[in-house]
């Protein structure tokens, strides 16, 4: 519903290029009865009213000719937008047991499409499954173009613009869709909507929600159909940005007024990096090593020459929240956040365990038997973003 309301993707005839989830659909698609490898089946009335004359040896001897052989594509196997919809699931009758919301929202849906002249297939709960690679549905699914990031190279300096993100929220390689969509479903609703920018007018830095949501383009997961999924549909109201050089666009930002807090549980000490005697980063100059895309010697430059800066840790209750315009990096699931993004942060926070028993805060990282020392990135994400936006 909410992709249909949105009217932000391609409901006519998107271009979709071969790519490994066409192969894919086309593979499940190969296991259903009257479909071929290459998505056609034929149509027995087809067959019966062009070919038929009559004789039953005529009819057989014309399916079985290559020459005259005339195949039709069916809407499932079709790469053009449909809305799939459930058999009886339009029925809406007494004995289907739905609720009133339920069928108001499928009443919805179905004039939506019929106003962007979609067309509308009746399948059954089987062929859904099958479109939908078993991920779950409630009985509608709609083929259409598919999101896609939006380049940014700088952010607004200092944000004091009443328009605008207020808080951006910098997603380092997070590279699973169930993560991504769900920081992009906490995002919307503790920003009270979409963040974005009007990138292509400088007076106006931009208009909705509070908080933006910038990833890398490369090794972050793309904005798929389970990315929308899990972000409750909140992905098709906003504008995800993207840049090929986080760490650059992180260094601007600072020098322009943005504080960076980077999600860690401590300050990253590694890959030549070592604290001092106050436990305070001293930041080295043997680590340059990290491919950083386009501009890397003078990337390189800019970050030699901030070395001596130093980064120090706190608890979330102990950061205050209103402060300055604020950037908060979350790394990857597996391994955090990288060398050159951890360098670009002017500090780290993290959210701290409560005892076993409940109640206050415990040093002790091996306090839980379970061995439980750390959040998912996206519940993280979600408490990070509460307490910022909060004050």
């Amino acid at each position: 519903m909410n992709a249909l309301k949105a009217n932000v993707r391609d409901f006519t005839n998107p271009e979709i290029e071969e790519n490994e989830d066409l192969e894919e659909l086309h593979s499940r698609l190969a296991g259903v009865d009257g479909i071929d490898n290459d998505g056609h089946y034929i149509s027995k009335d087809l067959w019966d009213n062009e070919y038929d004359d009559g004789d039953d040896n005529d009819v057989d001897d014309n399916r079985n000719s290559e020459t005259k052989r005339k195949k039709i594509i069916k809407p499932e196997a079709q790469t053009k937008p449909h809305l799939f919809v459930q058999e009886t699931t339009l029925e809406n009758n007494k004995r289907s047991f739905r609720s009133n919301a339920k069928v108001e929202a499928s009443n919805e849906i179905v004039s939506l499409a019929k106003q962007y002249e979609l067309p509308i297939v009746e399948v059954d709960k089987g062929m859904l499954n099958t479109l939908c690679g078993n991920r779950p549905h409630q009985g509608f699914v709609l083929r259409c173009g598919g999101r896609d990031f939006t380049p940014i190279k700088q952010l607004p300096v200092d944000n004091k613009s009443a328009s605008g993100p207020k808080i951006w929220l910098a997603l380092d390689e997070v590279v699973d869709p169930q993560n991504l969509g769900a920081l992009l479903r906490s995002s919307y609703f503790l920003g009270r909507g979409a963040g974005t920018l009007n990138i292509d007018d400088e007076d106006d830095t931009g208009s909705g929600g509070d908080v933006g949501i910038i990833v890398c383009s490369k090794n972050s997961s793309p904005l798929s159909p389970a990315v929308s999924a899990a972000s409750a549909g909140a992905l098709e109201f906003m504008t995800v940005y993207s840049t090929s050089n986080l760490p650059k666009l992180l260094n601007s930002a600072k020098e322009d007024g943005w504080r960076i807090l980077g999600a860690a549980a401590d300050v990253p000490d590694n890959r030549g990096r070592e604290s001092n005697k106050n436990g305070e980063l001293a930041l080295g100059l043997d680590d340059t090593g990290w491919d950083l895309g386009e501009d890397d010697d003078e990337e390189k430059e800019d970050i030699n020459a901030n070395t001596k800066q130093q980064q120090q840790h706190h608890e979330l209750h102990k950061v205050d929240a209103s402060s300055s315009p604020t950037i908060l990096v979350l790394g990857s699931e597996g391994r955090g956040l990288r060398t050159l993004v951890a360098r670009a942060c002017t500090g780290f926070v993290s959210v701290p365990g409560g005892s076993v028993g409940g109640g206050g805060y415990d040093d002790d990282d091996d306090n839980t038997q379970a061995g439980v020392d750390s959040l998912n990135v996206s519940v993280t994400g979600g408490i990070l973003l509460w307490h910022f936006l909060s004050g």
